[in-house]
């Protein structure tokens, strides 16, 4: 009896810094998930984005326009401060985001001028090409922000 009561206090301690340990794991596996949640967003519209751009169909496009969609949601992720640079990541998925919606709208103007034969088609190419590598070079800091590997 005498030794129970003189464990309270070591039991006490231990389950409370148990619940401070658990109370911050959970913080860091939120942020770890939302992570891989905008990468998986991301990867699934540039699969849309590729498919989109080799063949170009209607469906192609609907699948892009809610890859989209996805992506721009998953891009509004909060991250806690249990991971280094998270204002940096935050800031960068909202900027590959953005870069994605312009390169959607670059490449479905592009598929357009080719379609009715238009004059801008180049211009219209190098600019698809160009939000392309930008959107690449964004993901890659974002993916060494967030420690995932590429």
């Amino acid at each position: 009896m005498r030794t129970v009561r003189s464990l309270r206090p070591l039991i006490a301690i231990v389950a409370a810094l148990a619940g401070i340990f658990l109370f911050f794991y959970r913080f860091y596996h939120n942020d770890m998930m939302a992570l891989k949640g905008f990468t998986a967003g991301y990867e699934a519209f540039d699969r849309a984005l590729s498919e989109l751009s080799a063949g170009g169909t209607e469906d192609a496009d609907r699948r892009a326009g809610e890859a989209l969609a996805g992506l721009r949601a998953r891009a509004s992720l909060k991250l806690s401060s249990m991971i280094r640079n998270e204002r940096e990541a935050m800031a960068q998925a909202a900027a590959i985001a953005e870069l994605s919606e312009r390169k959607l709208a670059s490449l479905r103007a592009y598929q357009r001028a080719v379609r009715d034969q238009g004059a801008d088609a180049d211009g219209l190419s190098k600019e698809v090409g160009d939000l392309g590598r930008q959107r690449r070079a964004a993901c890659a800091r974002f993916r060494a922000l967030g420690r995932q590997r590429p």
